[in-house]
């Protein structure tokens, strides 16, 4: 008991202290293209935006490859120069406005290669405070369109033939987890004990697989497993249901509050109904500090191959295990660690583009080109002191709380010890 309570009390006060770290968070990613690869000759569009993050006034700096592709959107709200686009957005009552759709460009593509974008910006909300956004950057792979034609069509026609994945598959009920995915072969649902089959759709990508299904009639109260196996040949591949039939929904809950890792940031960012996500770390980590909690807090949280992480790839699996002790979940994530060598280019990298992103900045301000109309820059600046007090009011709550928390749990323990 004196042990649940104690690792209670520090995963509070863990959570307090990141929900301080999250609060100050100002970049979120904003670059998307419609594309990874085309045709030499072929166009597509490069979106700026998140919806996530909300603004009154900006400018933003886009870096192409202009030996490899040309920008097609004219407009009086862009200027092109060489290789960059700037753009100034304001709004028009002056109050916040989310960046979902920010911008849409068209690109067609000139030469073939690898061609590069960079974004960099500086953003301000209605308050004058301001948000950086430091060197987000997205590649396209532009091929001559004969090869791509005639070698990588040739090629996938194959793949496609001798495949022994599944291109759809559905269930009669909602709620199975994450969204179908060809490469994803395990998932997870919970019925009501009124479920006696679930009707399964499964069509093969390729035409010369067999589907054979089973595990789908006759669901059992408890854990039930629902198995897909494509053949195609001598080859074969199994998909997983995990389907658990119960009245209390709740004792089979395997979702996860919060799953957040210290200092870095989930591709994508955690969703409950997304079980794989990606993240690159710095050569000199070898254990990462990961906060994983459970919707339900009678459940339990294992973390696999979290030690000694190699340089590479790695795979970190979190698994939840229900208040049932029956129904499990794997959530993973793939961890790329960088070598030494790969380390010093990404951070000499990174050290450029904020270089050039605040000789930009600077370059912009040195012509009084201002953001945020009706402000003068002593405003501004009052603006700035008064939210930099509240930051701080914020982080003193947080830790007058962790600190009430860490005492309640010393004064539990010695009174428990007393009795």
């Amino acid at each position: 008991m004196k042990k649940k309570i104690l690792t209670v009390g520090l995963i509070l006060i863990f959570f307090l202290n990141l929900l301080c770290i999250i609060s100050n968070a100002e970049e979120r990613s904003i670059i998307q293209i419609s594309k990874d690869k085309i045709n030499l000759g072929e166009e597509f569009n490069l979106i700026i935006g998140n919806e996530k993050i909300n603004i009154a006034a900006g400018t933003i700096w886009i870096y192409f490859d202009n030996e490899k592709l040309e920008c097609l959107t004219k407009s009086d709200k862009i200027n092109i120069v060489d290789n960059r686009i700037i753009y100034t957005w304001i709004s028009e009552d002056g109050r916040n406005r989310n960046l979902e759709n920010l911008l849409n460009l068209s690109f067609k593509s000139k030469k073939e290669g690898i061609a590069s974008f960079t974004i960099i910006g500086e953003f301000y909300d209605e308050n004058g405070n301001e948000k950086k956004i430091n060197g987000q950057t997205a590649e396209i792979n532009i091929t001559k369109e004969n090869e791509l034609n005639s070698k990588e069509k040739t090629s996938k026609n194959i793949e496609k033939s001798n495949s022994v994945n599944l291109a759809e598959m559905r269930l009669n009920k909602e709620g199975i987890v994450p969204n179908f995915s060809p490469s994803i072969t395990d998932y997870y649902m919970i019925v009501d004990e009124d479920t006696e089959n679930l009707r399964v759709t499964a069509i093969p990508e390729s035409d010369n697989a067999e589907i054979i299904i089973s595990g789908n009639k006759n669901l059992k109260n408890g854990l039930n497993n629902i198995t897909i196996i494509v053949k195609n040949g001598t080859n074969t591949k199994k998909y997983s249901i995990n389907v658990t039939k119960t009245a209390q929904k709740e004792k089979a809950n395997t979702n996860l509050e919060t799953l957040a890792i210290e200092n870095y940031e989930l591709m994508p960012e955690y969703q409950e109904n997304i079980i794989e996500y990606n993240l690159q770390i710095n050569n000199t980590e070898e254990k990462l500090n990961i906060l994983a909690i459970p919707e339900n807090m009678k459940a339990k949280v294992e973390i696999r191959n979290n030690e000694n992480l190699k340089y590479g790839e790695n795979i970190i699996e979190i698994i939840v295990t229900a208040q049932n002790e029956i129904t499990k979940r794997i959530y993973k994530i793939n961890v790329y660690k960088r070598n030494e060598e790969e380390q010093k280019e990404y951070e000499e990298n990174q050290q450029k583009i904020i270089e050039e992103a605040e000789n930009k900045i600077e370059k912009i301000r040195n012509t009084n080109n201002g953001f945020v109309q009706g402000e003068n820059e002593q405003e501004i600046r009052e603006k700035n002191e008064k939210n930099k007090w509240e930051n701080k009011l914020f982080m003193w709550i947080g830790t007058i709380l962790s600190t009430i928390t860490l005492i309640f749990v010393i004064v539990r323990i010695r009174r428990d010890k007393i009795n």
